[in-house]
């Protein structure tokens, strides 16, 4: 209380006609009356246990002290002391919600950040002036004000289905445009500001510079075009986000209507509104095998060996790995690196049990993923805000990825390690900037895994050191084996006509989905009846009704160039449709060559390795 009269005693309020000043001086009553209920409590408790029974006062003194409790103040006044602090207690938890949904839930609660649009406060605020400009990493505008033909100020986007899940709008979950200039941004003014008539700084005019490169990010979008999927490219040395794309896309211009909103919400055979480079898991296959290697080296263990030959099958685990040819494609005695080259699974069948759990856990660590000994969903579908380098919260949050995680620990079985080894399995909730992430690790050349970062100015920062400068370069050579000689040899044709050396990683993994009902777009269910052990109907559920073949999708993880990587990234395509199988070295790998291409055509390998902080962009308004 005494805080609250320094601050008037202190003020000098200007004139304030804010609407909001009404709603302001009753949260500030509201507040110090729970402060004054909270004082009286105290001071009742002070007296209980301080303080002279009244029952002295009614009671003959000649009575037992037994029996002096039980009569005057002390006796009558007991119930209403309980309802007393019953009261308050309720009170302290309204005031606990009250303070949750106005303080927290705008960071933490997803389903409050997609209806916060419809809060009057946050849309006068948005409103009330013209929102600043989004530059490219080159200084070419990304978001900015236009007259259009009736001469009215319009917000215009030049890429704008290519860039709607990164800057998101007024619906749904919020993205870099509410971000940056609505409330999560932290422009609210505090109570004892409206009431003091302070003026709050905004940042609703205040340009940025964002790492997209804005002509990278249209290559991207070119290459996905016909296919499901998602593609991010990162600088590997800084954490600059140079192109994040998922498609099917949509436009920004469609969410301006309520009814458009709705129908683009409810596709979800197409699912247009799903960020899949941010939020969606897929099975990572093969590309997994670069955990393997990873843990290897940080644990002494690349020089294993095995001698592949019928395949690989663990005591009691009932089943024999094989290579994608039913047989061993890289036969006889063979290392980590011909084991890489070659994508043997029978190798890191073998590797990954003569890891164990606890080694695989502690890289998987490093590298941002929710590596999780036992399945009790703990972690599953949890974003990672933390993981960004940005300068606010709200930055971080409309960004912010859904955790990748696998089952890997003490307790961890020979059998499920057997299947984790080549990315199946448990190994199984990757996100493409996940994969994108582990790449970046190995083409960093200090083997140091850089935060990702969206804001230009920003500095570089280390999310974790993963491998030693050694053998970041070590495994760098061993993925390059991959295009020169392996999986990836052919897709990567091109690129080596160019002269660009580089490394990569191919993948292709299965994945069960839902069969979708072509009249509605939605999964189709049906009820399944329950029966006890002798038959009877105890209940029933309904369940989603899956397709009886797996859909195959196909990965490529890539780096350029060699010597020093100056790109990194992951491409995934979603198979067509059950039993329709995709390749990664047919079908993802040929698009990470073109985007090696044109990152070539842009300068990007011409120019010297970034490892400080990033300049940012000065560029006027246009």
């Amino acid at each position: 209380m005494a805080f609250v009269l320094f601050l008037f005693q202190t003020a000098t309020p200007a004139p304030v006609s804010s609407p909001e000043k009404l709603p302001a001086w009753l949260t500030l009553i509201y507040v110090l009356g729970l402060a004054l209920v909270a004082l009286l409590l105290v001071a009742s408790l002070i007296r209980l246990w301080f303080g002279r029974s009244a029952a002295g006062v009614t009671a003959p003194a000649n009575l037992s002290k037994e029996i002096r409790k039980r009569l005057g103040a002390t006796s009558t006044n007991r119930g209403l002391r309980a309802w007393r602090w019953l009261f308050a207690l309720v009170a302290i938890a309204i005031f606990g919600f009250h303070v949750y949904w106005a303080r927290y839930a705008a960071a933490s609660n997803p389903k409050f950040q997609e209806l916060s649009y419809k809060d009057l406060r946050n849309r006068r605020l948005s409103e009330s002036t013209l929102r600043g400009w989004i530059y490219d990493r080159k200084g070419r505008p990304l978001a900015y004000y236009k007259k259009d033909a009736g001469g009215n100020i319009v917000r215009e986007y030049p890429m704008d289905s290519a860039l709607a899940h990164l800057f998101g709008s007024d619906r749904g979950e919020p993205g870099l445009e509410r971000a940056l200039f609505g409330t999560e941004s932290g422009a609210v003014p505090e109570v004892w500001q409206i009431i003091r008539g302070e003026t709050v700084e905004q940042r609703l005019n205040k340009d940025y510079t964002l790492t997209i490169d804005r002509d990278l990010q249209q290559a991207v979008v070119d290459q996905l075009k016909g296919n499901h999927g998602a593609v991010v490219i990162f600088n590997p040395q800084t954490g600059d986000v140079l192109a994040l794309y998922s498609n099917p896309s949509y436009s920004l211009k469609e969410t301006e209507d309520e009814a458009s909103w709705i129908k683009l919400d409810n596709d979800k055979k197409e699912k247009p509104l799903l960020n899949r480079a941010l939020r969606e898991y897929y099975v990572p296959g093969s590309t997994f095998k670069t955990l393997m290697i990873y843990t290897a080296f940080r644990n002494n263990m690349q020089n294993i060996r095995f001698t592949t030959s019928g395949g690989f099958s663990p005591e009691g685990c009932g089943r024999t790995i094989t290579d994608d040819n039913g047989g061993c494609e890289a036969c006889g005695n063979i290392g980590i690196d011909v084991g890489y080259q070659k994508s043997s699974n029978i190798y890191f069948s073998f590797l990954a049990t003569q890891l164990g759990g606890p080694k695989i856990q502690e890289t998987a660590k490093l590298l941002g993923l929710g590596a999780y000994d036992s399945l009790t969903g703990e972690g599953q579908g949890r974003r990672e805000p933390e993981i960004w380098n940005a300068s606010t919260n709200a930055i971080k949050n409309a960004i912010a990825p859904t955790q990748a995680w696998l089952k890997a620990g003490k307790h961890s079985t020979r059998c499920e390690l057997m299947y984790e080894g080549y990315g199946q399995g448990y190994a199984s909730q990757m996100t493409p900037f996940q994969m994108a992430l582990l790449i970046s690790a190995a083409a960093n050349l200090d083997g140091k895994l850089m935060k990702p970062k969206i804001e230009l100015d920003r500095a570089a920062e280390v999310l974790n050191p993963v491998l030693t400068r050694e053998q970041a370069a070590t495994i760098r050579g061993i993925m390059n084996m991959v295009t020169e000689g392996g999986t990836g040899t052919s897709a990567m044709a091109p690129v080596m006509a160019a002269g660009i050396r580089s490394g990569g990683k191919t993948g292709t993994a299965q994945k069960a989905v839902p069969v979708i009902d072509p009249r509605t777009g939605q999964p189709q269910r049906r009820i399944v009846i329950e029966h006890d052990p002798k038959g009877r109907i105890i209940g029933q559920h309904e369940e989603v009704v899956m397709a009886d073949k797996l859909r195959s999708d196909a990965w490529y993880l890539s780096f350029a160039p060699l010597d020093r990587p100056a790109i990194s990234m992951a491409v995934l395509l979603e198979g067509p449709g059950p039993g329709i199988s995709f390749y990664g070295g047919k079908n993802a790998a040929p698009i990470a060559a073109q985007l090696i291409l044109k990152a070539n055509a842009l300068g990007y390998f011409n120019a010297p390795v970034q490892t400080n902080r990033a300049q940012p962009v000065q560029s006027p308004r246009r």
